[in-house]
């Protein structure tokens, strides 16, 4: 792999091990992650989660997990289920019934936190929360804290620079799956571009490892004839953008596929990548 170059500020931040995944068979030959549950998240979210667990090859059973906001659980059910034995808890405003009192935690995401004290997680999981609440950095370096050196933390948006998105962007002026007028106690509401989510991440700390689209459904390949005109006039501007970011690394954030997805999945690592 390439050495990747990321700015902050007037720093540039050399690391390794960025991995893309640009073609469109996400999903491993495993029978048994056909019945992972959807969740409060876009289709096949928690499928491509629990199988990138599962071709890492690492053995879980011991890890501890923490998943932010868990919402009613589904990600804590299927996790339980896949890697009996880890230690898997979950925290939101609300307690699902999947947990129980001793697992869960009660957090407003959007102001900083500390839950289970002198405990430090291998994995934090962040499915479909970002774009609920504000203050997305100190979100991320209250994630941070929580983990334990060389931990791994998984979080998931809205992408949204699909074809479906521009169109909508130009003709309405908003992306498709949000409001055009945001009232107070809206559910998904802060738009956050995938460039400005890995920035994020990277101000808060952690080492991005590999960026993946997910959920392409059926009617979304109306849109292939509008992405295969498309993706041409990106990919030269790309060419010609001068970006400090290395050519390998501008096409894992924008391969073909982010015109046609509706989700991303961003993993990221605690410390620095061997």
């Amino acid at each position: 792999m390439t050495s990747a170059l990321i700015a902050q500020g007037s720093e540039i931040r050399s690391f390794n091990g960025w991995r893309s995944r640009d073609t469109f068979n996400r999903m491993s030959k495993n029978q048994r992650t056909n019945s992972v549950p959807r969740g409060m998240t876009c289709r096949g979210v928690h499928r491509a989660i629990i199988e990138h667990l599962l071709k890492s090859r690492q053995n879980l059973t011991s890890s501890t997990m923490l998943d932010i906001p868990c919402g009613s659980g589904e990600l804590i059910s299927s996790l339980r289920r896949f890697f009996p034995g880890a230690d898997v808890r979950g925290c939101d405003l609300k307690k699902p019934e999947a947990l129980a009192s001793g697992e869960f935690s009660s957090v407003d995401a959007s102001r900083p936190f500390t839950v289970f004290p002198g405990n430090k997680f291998d994995y934090i999981f962040s499915v479909s929360g970002v774009m609920e609440f504000d203050n997305t950095l100190q979100f991320f370096e209250s994630c941070h804290t929580h983990l334990r050196d060389g931990g791994q933390f998984v979080v998931t948006n809205d992408n949204v620079v699909a074809i479906r998105d521009r169109i909508s962007y130009f003709c309405l002026g908003k992306v498709r799956q949000y409001h055009l007028f945001v009232t107070l106690r809206q559910g998904s509401w802060k738009v956050i571009p995938i460039h400005n989510m890995l920035r994020i991440l990277q101000d808060a700390g952690f080492r991005i490892r590999e960026v993946q689209y997910v959920s392409l459904l059926p009617k979304d390949w109306l849109m292939l004839p509008l992405a295969l005109l498309v993706y041409p006039i990106q990919f030269l501007y790309m060419n010609l953008s001068r970006s400090r970011i290395p050519w390998r690394e501008q096409r894992a954030i924008y391969p073909f596929r982010s015109l046609l997805c509706r989700h991303y999945i961003i993993f990221c690592q605690k410390g620095f990548i061997d």
